[in-house]
């Protein structure tokens, strides 16, 4: 397991065996996780986009977390 740091709203540090799994805890954390996992991919993406002004797909948890990655919202600390 890898361990990250979320730098999206309040900064946390995650555990993650692989890095699509990032969106459940996003989910868990979120004051609106809605009623399943595509639609809140949906959702969060636009908000990073407001957050930051990237470009964030949400095909898939992996695109999401690959998008995260590349604009700085999540950065793996250790192997």
């Amino acid at each position: 397991m890898a361990r990250y740091v979320v730098r999206y709203g309040q900064p946390f540090e995650v555990e993650l065996g692989e890095f699509g799994e990032i969106v459940g805890h996003l989910r868990a954390r979120h004051l609106a996780p809605g009623t399943s996992e595509e639609a809140f991919r949906r959702r969060v993406a636009m908000e990073m986009c407001e957050w930051n002004g990237g470009v964030y797909y949400f095909g898939s948890n992996e695109m999401l977390a690959l998008s995260m990655i590349e604009f700085g919202l999540l950065e793996k600390l250790s192997a």
